[in-house]
């Protein structure tokens, strides 16, 4: 599969080399290293639970890799951003179709801009939640409760924004639903999103997605998503994120929600030193997304350590619940048991950049 990902974006260089066009090349590396003080050892698998990305324990991990390129020569252009590593394989895991076809192309789209109007054809990462893929654009190593549980990855359709003017943009799009290239209906799900900035500290985005996601009903699933950040200096910003969903379980018919609330500081406190926290927490009422009747609560303490391209991330994350649903290892052979909460301490290293051509 890596082999795939290296002939795509050799291709993707020689094609644009020396065209005479404006395109961005941009690329990371993500790599980590986790220690979680429950030890989980289940038949030589050590996973930390309820994770998104950072899935492994006390093993050395390439969380994600990325090379993309954007190419623009005029009005018209398209972009691709080719990927591996376990973040690839976690974001496509549930992909209907295909998934070595799609595993490793993270967006490949067709854009076009006239005036305010930009429109945008083909596979793209959600619009929605506070988080994202890549950890450099991030204020904490660690995906949180939210980005994993409550909202999608990926869609594939047709997305319309309006810049209506440098305090808003509004947006619509029409996509086969959640994570999926290839449907599984006829039906397609239609999402809703605004960005507002009020002024020059506050940032207000609201997004809503609604479809037919499960094709063993007719029912809709609806998905509320607020974000709001505010940068009281150039070195403090507080930022708030909150998710509702709703569904029909099959077969039941029964309503089934989730939710959640996620709250972030963040200062910088020098040119080599940022701090972060977040504070979570999820409400799965049915156990419609995590697989068990719980409400999950996480608490993560974040430092960046920037050189250059480089950064050094420094984390600590605990993560509970009411009920016992963390896998736990003891002894020698390991005995196993659940526990209601788990603690890791992580060390990751990112090093991104960005060239225009």
């Amino acid at each position: 599969m890596r082999l795939r990902f290296l002939v795509g974006s050799v291709l993707v260089l020689v094609l644009f080399t020396g065209t005479g066009y404006s395109q961005t090349f941009s690329g990371l590396l993500d790599g980590y290293w986790s220690y979680n003080t429950n030890t989980p050892n289940l038949g030589g698998n050590r996973f930390n639970n309820y994770r998104a990305f950072d899935i492994n324990d006390q093993s050395f991990s390439l969380n994600y890799g990325e090379l993309a390129v954007e190419y623009k020569p005029m009005d018209v252009g398209f972009r691709v951003d080719f990927g591996f590593g376990d973040a690839a394989n976690i974001v496509h895991s549930s992909e209907p179709g295909t998934q070595d076809l799609w595993r490793h192309i993270q967006q490949a789209y067709i854009t076009g801009t006239k005036d305010k109007f930009t429109v945008d054809f083909g596979k793209w990462v959600t619009p929605i939640g506070a988080e994202v893929i890549e950890t450099k654009d991030n204020w904490n190593y660690t995906r949180g409760l939210l980005f994993t549980w409550a909202i999608p990855f990926y869609h594939f359709g047709a997305k319309g924004t309006y810049a209506a003017s440098d305090k808003m943009t509004l947006g619509g799009y029409v996509v086969n639903g959640w994570n999926n290239v290839k449907d599984t209906n006829t039906a397609k799900s239609f999402g809703f999103i605004g960005t507002f900035k009020p002024t020059d500290k506050l940032g207000l985005t609201t997004n809503y997605l609604v479809g037919k996601e499960n094709p063993a009903t007719t029912d809709y699933r609806h998905l509320f998503d607020g974000i709001a950040t505010y940068n009281a200096t150039d070195k403090i910003s507080v930022m708030a994120n909150y998710d509702y969903g709703m569904d029909r379980a099959a077969g039941t018919g029964n309503r089934v929600v989730w939710q959640g609330i996620a709250g972030y500081g963040k200062v910088k406190a020098s040119d080599k030193f940022t701090a972060a926290g977040r504070y979570e927490y999820y409400n799965d009422r049915n156990g419609f997304t995590t697989g068990t009747v719980q409400n999950l609560q996480s608490v993560t303490a974040t430092g960046q350590f920037p050189w250059e391209d480089i950064v050094l991330w420094a984390e600590y994350r605990r993560d509970w619940s009411d009920v016992a649903s963390f896998n736990k290892s003891e002894g020698t052979p390991p005995v196993q048991s659940l526990v209601d909460n788990q603690n890791t301490f992580t060390v990751g290293l990112t090093y991104s950049f960005s060239k225009m051509k």
